[in-house]
């Protein structure tokens, strides 16, 4: 049995918030500490340990465990039943029984309903109106401009829908004791997408907002849609000799409007820890990191960790790091206090 565990662990390393997408937890939960709990409900005292082995977690609540804790706890399937599940995820050998039988029921209905989430999501991204075809008076466009990006060419990659479900987990728990999604009202959004290193979609980025263009009064205005993330970035601006990276779609985009280059969003800091190699296309000689200047001084470390990586596997390319001089504040906080900007 340890043997088992310990194969399960190896294999899914790396992937942990990806597996636990894929049994219905948000994805979001596990971009930053102090975030809802995916067990208990409680609003901000779950953290996800990305840099641990194991899928290590904590909540103030529930306590502390690894990633095959929690699939277990969440799902409360039995612990063998458990291993069955993530070996099929993870293309593993499953013990030959009942439990197989079982999981090759239950992985197929996972892969019906990731199709199924990325259907919907990719029709609603072809619903959506390109920002280059609204108006300036739009929510979306008064989000921007407030950000000092209303001069920006508009991105392909960024779109708007008029109004968007916008469901978020409780604090209160069911009497089931599982903490489930709750439809907390319907905005107007920011829709972006996520594409792979073959340029093919994967899944949207949601930003809510209110009618002035302000975040949407919501715990969370910035989502993920459910489903695996994989490699996906967004793509704002068509790859030159040289691309920007950044965390945030608008500290991305307050790159570009500071110094003309091709900029693309990761999303987050874990999108800083997942980004490969592989997604960098041809013709690509330079990569500029630009990342946040946290305080905690997490986004400075992700940003020098990718650029090892980078130096590590693509030798062959430039690759620098960028971060604010001041503590606290990202590129957008640069472009709204300066306006230009040579890297």
């Amino acid at each position: 049995m340890r043997e088992r565990i310990d194969r399960i662990k190896n294999a899914a390393e790396g992937h942990w918030p990806e597996i636990f997408a894929s049994v219905g937890m948000d994805a979001a939960l596990f971009q930053r500490q102090n975030r809802p709990c995916p067990l208990c409900g409680g609003r901000d005292r779950f953290s996800f340990f990305a840099k641990e082995v194991g899928g290590r977690w904590y909540c103030r609540g529930c306590g502390m465990g690894d990633g095959i804790k929690l699939v277990q706890q969440f799902t409360k399937k039995e612990f063998v039943q458990t291993l069955d599940h993530l070996e099929t995820l993870l293309g593993l050998p499953v013990p030959k029984g009942k439990q197989g039988r079982y999981e090759r029921s239950a992985v197929a209905r996972h892969k019906l309903w990731a199709e199924k989430q990325r259907a919907e999501q990719s029709a609603l991204w072809e619903k959506a109106f390109p920002l280059g075809e609204i108006d300036r008076q739009t929510p979306v466009w008064r989000y921007l401009c407030a950000r000092g990006l209303g001069d920006l060419v508009p991105s392909r990659e960024l779109r708007f829908v008029k109004r968007l479900a916008c469901w978020e987990v409780p604090d209160e728990q069911n009497i089931d004791g599982a903490a489930k999604a709750r439809l907390v009202g319907e905005f107007p959004a920011m829709l972006a997408r996520l594409t792979n290193a073959e340029g093919k979609f994967i899944t949207l980025h949601r930003t809510y907002l209110t009618a002035d263009g302000s975040k949407a009064p919501v715990h969370s205005a910035k989502k993920l849609a459910a489903g695996a993330v994989e490699n996906g970035v967004i793509r704002l601006y068509p790859a030159g000799g040289v691309v920007c990276l950044a965390e945030g779609i608008e500290t991305a985009l307050s790159v570009h409007a500071l110094t003309g280059l091709p900029a693309w969003s990761v999303v987050s800091l874990s999108g800083m820890k997942r980004f490969g190699p592989e997604t960098i296309p041809d013709g690509v000689r330079t990569i500029r990191i630009c990342g946040d200047n946290d305080r905690s001084y997490a986004g400075a470390a992700g940003a020098y960790e990718l650029a090892s990586r980078l130096r590590r596997s693509r030798p062959e390319l430039e690759v620098s790091v960028h971060i604010p001089q001041a503590a606290g504040t990202d590129w957008n906080d640069v472009l709204l206090a300066h306006g230009m900007l040579k890297l």
